[in-house]
């Protein structure tokens, strides 16, 4: 009984420090996006570093229906499925009225900025489970197989605007590049477009 009990305690320490945030950082509750008909869910963190607005992104999963929806359908489509996700975090109230915004201004004049820190995920591949609801149902998920829990950053400033020509968002990405220890082969980072 001693060993169970042990045992499941540190599975609790375990997967609660997979997604802590930053010291003085806040966490999302579990969010999702659709993207080309599958439900992408994804965890972010937001704070303050050195008086910059950042947010890092430290769980993406895709709620799996094959062949359609699997780990695959993010590979391909990385970088739209990850604009999405940072246009819904960068025009959810509690960020923009964070960052000091009442809406996303228009473009080319105004712009929110956002860096995006602590948030590359090591990763080599997706595993599949089964999630058990709040409300008692079920849902197959697939998340990236960590590597690892090493601190890295997407080390991006993001700019987002709305296009009124468009009647769209638009998310510009400068100065992508992998901040902190390599993520070594086989494994391979969300920064990497």
């Amino acid at each position: 009984m001693k060993k169970a009990f042990f045992l499941l305690a540190l599975l609790v320490i375990l997967f609660t420090n997979v997604r802590a945030c930053p010291p003085g950082w806040t966490e999302s509750a579990r969010e999702t996006i659709t993207y080309n008909g599958c439900t992408y869910e994804y965890i972010y963190c937001y704070g303050i570093n050195n008086g910059y607005h950042c947010i890092a992104i430290s769980e993406i999963s895709v709620v799996y229906d094959p062949p359609l929806c699997t780990g695959l359908t993010f590979e391909l489509n990385m970088q739209n499925i990850t604009d999405k996700i940072l246009i819904q975090i960068a025009t959810d109230s509690t960020i923009r009225n964070w960052a000091g915004f009442a809406e996303i201004p228009n473009c080319p004049n105004g712009l929110m900025c956002l860096i995006r820190m602590y948030d590359a995920i090591c990763y080599n591949g997706w595993y599949t489970y089964t999630r058990l609801n709040k409300d008692g149902t079920t849902t197959i998920v697939e998340s990236m197989n960590k590597c690892d829990d090493k601190v890295r950053s997407c080390s991006e400033t993001v700019t987002i605007c709305w296009d009124v020509s468009l009647q769209e968002y638009v998310i510009i990405r400068v100065g992508s590049s992998l901040v902190g220890p390599p993520c070594k082969w086989p494994c391979h980072t969300n920064c990497e477009y």
